[in-house]
């Protein structure tokens, strides 16, 4: 149990060093992905909702601190994702299925984009939405799906399996 807390801190660490540090340089398609939602969403799916939840909180807390704009915004979103999974366990989905990382992230994403595109709406800007922000989210959306993709196999293994090489689920 504590090789999993450390692991999760340390997998929470690097989403946000790579969040703010190399990946605003690289900008893959001109957005940067968004990787502390999508290591929170699918470590929520592996570990209790009460761990989940510490995780969100530090991850949202250092990028608002990292951010700067729309202080609040990653702590409030990153908790919201722990709680949905912490319900949908509760309600007897199948967390450990394919598209529930996928929904999550991909709606995560869509939630963050929206409170973004509000805060600048009552910031001056003008409405409606202008092309060029509908393509980012797009291209956002689709770079987080593939995120999702790519680490839920490593994160599922190191957070569902124990040491032993024993399967615990489906």
């Amino acid at each position: 149990v504590v090789w999993r807390r450390i692991m999760m801190i340390g997998c929470g660490i690097l989403a946000v060093m790579l969040q703010v540090s190399l990946l605003p340089a690289l900008r893959p398609l001109g957005v940067v992905p968004n990787v502390a939602l999508v290591t929170v969403a699918l470590v929520a799916l592996y570990m209790a909702t009460s761990e989940a939840l510490i995780l969100a909180a530090g991850c949202g807390l250092a990028l608002d601190l990292a951010g700067g704009a729309n202080f609040g915004m990653w702590t409030g979103i990153l908790m919201l994702v722990v709680l949905v999974v912490g319900l949908m366990g509760r309600a007897g989905i199948e967390l450990d299925s394919w598209w529930v990382g996928l929904m999550l992230v991909g709606i995560g994403t869509l939630l963050m984009t929206i409170v973004i595109w509000m805060s600048l709406v009552t910031g001056g800007a003008n409405w409606p939405v202008p092309l060029d922000w509908v393509r980012r989210l797009v291209t956002e959306l689709v770079l987080n799906l593939l995120l999702v993709a790519v680490l839920r196999a490593g994160l599922r293994r190191m957070f569902f399996e124990p040491a032993g090489g024993l399967k615990l689920g489906g």
